[in-house]
């Protein structure tokens, strides 16, 4: 039986600033993720990642990106319309404590400059939270150094154990299912076989290291069952893992905490927004970008839980 990840547990793993922290003490985020055709995704996951605390964000835009159709801004300047505190371009001097990567993006196009530098970022130190459009990079044996924490929702998943060549999925596997067993078996093995930790989105969501390590969060409220989510959790986890990324180094059991954790936080802001107690299935409807105003009063709940 899986166990569930808990307030408590989760509230542990949060980092609130002190009064020795700076902008640089408490976490530098790199983002790259939003395209042309989808640089709202860039936006949900900044704004996220600002709202879960963290000290500083550098947003990358796509390396050759196509033209932006219908009139749409640039990712880049989406970003800074809605969160202006944003820092713009590649590091020059100090590097990011983590990256975010893949949200809102499409491998089919990607140019071969962008390919360069996320393979650069695989082939680094710092932690990388890894969404929808990047999933693709990883692969047993790629020969990849960089810890990571990969974010798929089911039809993703599936198609990481195809690439993974771990035959047919097992005779369990649901889709859609709420029972954690399954999801967390399936998922422990795609972790072992690409050395990453998995955070599998759903109802239930499972996470689950290379090392076995395995946590169950949820069911979560179904109004997060709405486009844009996906792109919010990863802003949040992004931000958890920045803050944090200096322990990575000596725990690197940390990652799969900070997944776990994230997927509670964003379960709690999103209740917050729809105003689901969890009790009779009530609420009322929202979207991702009310999730992610919804953070930090959802984050100060749970880090009043802290022991």
């Amino acid at each position: 039986m899986t166990e569930r990840w808990g307030e408590l547990d989760a509230a542990a793993t949060l980092r609130p600033p002190g009064p020795g922290d700076d902008k640089y003490r408490r976490g530098v985020l790199g983002v790259r993720t939003g395209a042309a055709h989808y640089p709202g995704a860039a936006v949900l996951g900044v704004s996220a990642a600002w709202r879960t605390g963290v000290g500083m964000l550098r947003y990358v835009p796509p390396v050759d990106d196509a033209a932006p159709p219908f009139g749409l801004p640039t990712p880049a300047a989406a970003v800074l319309a809605a969160r202006p505190e944003t820092v713009l371009g590649p590091p020059t001097g100090r590097p990011c404590d983590a990256w975010l990567i893949g949200s809102g993006t499409d491998a089919a196009t990607r140019s071969a400059a962008e390919l360069r530098d996320l393979r650069a970022l695989l082939a680094g130190d710092a932690p990388i939270v890894i969404d929808a459009g990047a999933l693709d990079l990883v692969a047993a044996g790629d020969g990849r150094t960089a810890p990571v924490v990969l974010t798929p929702h089911a039809g993703e998943f599936e198609r990481l154990w195809r690439s993974a060549r771990l035959g047919a999925l097992p005779d369990d596997w649901d889709a859609h299912g709420t029972d954690a067993g399954p999801r967390a078996r399936a998922a422990a093995r795609l972790a072992e076989a690409l050395d990453a930790t998995v955070l599998l989105k759903g109802s239930v969501t499972v996470c689950v290291s290379a090392e076995g390590w395995s946590r169950r969060i949820g069911p979560a409220t179904p109004w997060l069952a709405t486009a844009g989510t996906g792109d919010v959790l990863a802003g949040i986890l992004g931000a958890l893992v920045a803050g944090r990324a200096a322990e990575l180094r000596d725990d690197p059991g940390l990652l799969g905490r900070l997944g776990a954790t994230a997927a509670l936080l964003h379960d709690l802001a999103a209740r917050c927004a729809s105003a689901d107690a969890g009790a009779d299935g009530s609420g009322r409807p929202i979207a991702a970008a009310d999730v992610a105003a919804a953070i930090p009063p959802a984050f100060a709940e749970l880090a009043s839980q802290r022991r």
